[in-house]
């Protein structure tokens, strides 16, 4: 089981989307990066967890997966919902796209499931708005 290559399929679509925003927007995923200390500005945090890894297939193949994508956007507290919303739509499109994507000979054969959310909170001790959306996946290693 390649889980790094799992975490790739989906890591590297949702970096290149949010750097591509005008500002652009950091992503700090797990165990890679950290969020700086008492932050005000915007950012969004991934969080790709693994359930079921050994899922048996016709071919006897162990290279599927299951489990769950979390992301997380905060925004500035007291500006309203609106630039939140935008940011979790580009997290939408993101995965929307991946379950377009055609299978191919190699690489992850990548699909999620119902988006759930968006759900959205403040902290009274924290300086962000944050929005929430998550899915279930199912993911395929090719060969």
């Amino acid at each position: 089981m390649n889980y790094q290559a799992i975490r790739a399929a989906v890591e590297n679509p949702l970096l290149t989307a949010f750097n591509d925003l005008s500002p652009s927007v950091p992503v700090y995923f797990d165990n890679i990066t950290a969020v700086p200390p008492n932050t005000t500005t915007e950012y969004v945090r991934v969080n790709i967890t693994f359930g079921l890894t050994t899922e048996t297939t016709l071919t006897q193949s162990l290279d599927n997966a299951r489990g769950a994508i979390i992301i997380r956007v905060f925004t500035e507290k007291g500006r309203g919902p609106a630039r939140n919303q935008t940011l979790l739509t580009t997290a939408v499109d993101v995965l929307e796209t991946l379950n377009e994507t055609a299978k191919t000979n190699s690489g992850v054969f990548f699909r999620v499931g119902e988006i759930e959310g968006p759900t959205f909170s403040a902290d009274e001790m924290s300086p962000h708005f944050m929005g929430r959306i998550e899915t279930g996946y199912k993911a395929t290693v090719l060969s």
